[in-house]
């Protein structure tokens, strides 16, 4: 390779790295369930070897843990479904207020910004095309189902075989860099399953704010508003814009625009509770990767294997960093990923406290 200019070497890269994106979208269908369930065996891991620990088979141990957490898993779908039928049996009721919102929206935006009736007409359109998208998406294939009972499937055995699976990597790497194969391997062991827990407790913490603060507020369907924004919130940085969109889009919809304010006004109160105190103190320092790179990651992740992609992006770049961490030539990578650099110049309550 070092024969080839410079120039050649780079074009070299970068098709490499079309073509692992293009495997990845081609192969969507295959790696998105098993990328999850790695995630879902890492998060049930510590429980997994607590459970060994007590002397009980391996086998019972997976499947106890596998039909618990799914069954919670099942439990948490079938009530929010619930919550989805009572709101769509209510959508003919809805509709008249919707229109007369709409009707009123079109005289303001006329008068204030020149949109003409059929302009609107026009935008209102697009989004029932993309409505139809959403319900499609909701109402599910053979294919999708197939991909969902697959998950606890991989994740068994995904839990079964690991001790196979670090024994594997031990021998692919040679004999000198065993201390480091296993420091990284047990580090993502310790700092990927709490990460992942501490993301979930948050989102149990933002369903009840959520839904007490759109109910104090006074909106209708409070709790179903609040379970989709706070779910969104496992999306780093973007996730409470796009929860909170919806929450705000459906107002205006359907109520008044007095009470659209009060959702953008507790949205940036459930913003900084969650950026200031729940997130720092629950997920703590686990994942400690710099916003560009994290927003950068988060629209690759997107644009590769949509909204899956996005719920999964932060975990596994966690693990690269912890892999760039640990091994000498990739070190300047990690230092990239992470936010060391930025200490003198970073916001927080120990610089505001010195400045005032």
């Amino acid at each position: 390779m070092e024969e080839y200019p410079l120039a050649v070497r780079y074009l070299i890269r970068l098709l490499l790295s079309f073509a692992i994106i293009a495997a990845l979208i081609i192969t969507k269908q295959l790696l998105v369930p098993l990328f999850l369930s790695i995630l879902f065996a890492y998060l049930l891991y510590p429980a997994a070897e607590r459970m060994e620990n007590w002397k009980l088979p391996r086998i019972a141990t997976n499947l106890i843990l596998i039909i618990g957490s799914f069954s919670l898993v099942i439990g948490a779908v079938y009530g929010i479904v619930l919550l989805v039928t009572m709101f769509a049996s209510d959508l003919p009721n809805l509709q008249e207020q919707i229109d007369t919102n709409i009707t009123r929206f079109r005289w303001a935006l006329g008068r204030t910004f020149g949109v003409t009736a059929e302009q609107l007409d026009s935008i209102v359109e697009s989004i029932r095309g993309s409505g139809q998208y959403v319900a499609g998406f909701f109402t599910g294939t053979a294919n999708t189902i197939l991909t969902v009972g697959l998950l606890p499937v991989y994740t068994f055995l995904l839990l079964f075989y690991r001790n196979k699976f670090r024994t594997f990597i031990s021998k692919l790497v040679p004999s000198n860099q065993h201390k480091v194969t296993q420091d990284i391997i047990d580090q993502a062991a310790e700092v990927v399953p709490k990460y992942l827990k501490g993301l979930f407790i948050v989102c149990f913490i933002l369903i009840g704010l959520n839904s007490l603060g759109f109910y104090l507020i006074g909106i209708e369907y409070a709790l179903l508003l609040g379970i989709i924004a706070a779910i969104f919130n496992l999306i780093p940085y973007l996730g409470t814009v796009i929860g909170y969109g919806i929450a705000l889009i459906f107002v205006l919809a359907t109520q008044s625009p007095g009470l659209a304010l009060g959702v953008i006004g507790q949205f940036f109160v459930i913003q900084f509770i969650e950026n200031n105190i729940l997130t720092p103190n629950i997920t703590g320092s686990y994942v400690q990767i710099n916003p560009l790179v994290t927003i950068l990651s988060l629209v690759a992740g997107g644009m590769i294997w949509g909204l899956p992609g996005m719920f999964m992006v932060i975990p596994y770049l966690a693990m690269l960093k912890i892999v760039c961490e640990n091994i000498d030539s990739l070190k300047p990578i990690g230092f990239l990923l992470g936010t060391r650099g930025t200490e003198e110049h970073s916001l927080t309550f120990g610089s505001v406290k010195k400045l005032l």
